[in-house]
């Protein structure tokens, strides 16, 4: 059912061919310190095969401790099975409350159809001289 999920800091849409540009894409965030505060993160998903109208869900969820830390849900509407729905999904200051891995999960009815994982680092901060 899923063709593409990519993470990154802004999606930018042409209005005319509605073609999308997806700027710094990314697949790791890293903090000097946590729980550290992420500015915004764009989700992009393109999916196809659906029938008729699903339920939708996009979240990202700690792989380590389960919890959801950010997500949005609605419905989709598919007018056949060969349609291709793209979707652009913006958080702003997610927080992070530890490094770990973490996975973007797209869910239509309820079923897993896409995922993506990414890790959440911590870096040390520069000793001074």
């Amino acid at each position: 059912m899923g063709i593409s999920l990519m993470i990154c800091d802004q999606v930018i849409t042409e209005t005319e061919t509605n073609k999308k540009s997806l700027i710094g894409v990314f697949n790791s965030i890293s903090a000097g310190q946590f729980p550290c505060r992420h500015p915004k993160i764009c989700i992009f998903v393109s999916i196809t095969g659906g029938h008729g109208k699903t339920k939708s869900r996009v979240c990202c969820i700690n792989e380590k401790t389960g919890q959801t830390l950010f997500g949005a849900e609605g419905d989709i509407d598919f007018a056949n099975p060969n349609h291709v729905v793209e979707a652009v999904f913006e958080f702003n200051n997610v927080v992070f409350p530890a490094p770990g891995l973490h996975c973007i999960e797209v869910l239509s009815n309820g079923e897993l159809v896409l995922q993506r994982r990414f890790a959440v680092r911590q870096i040390k901060a520069e000793e001074p001289q």
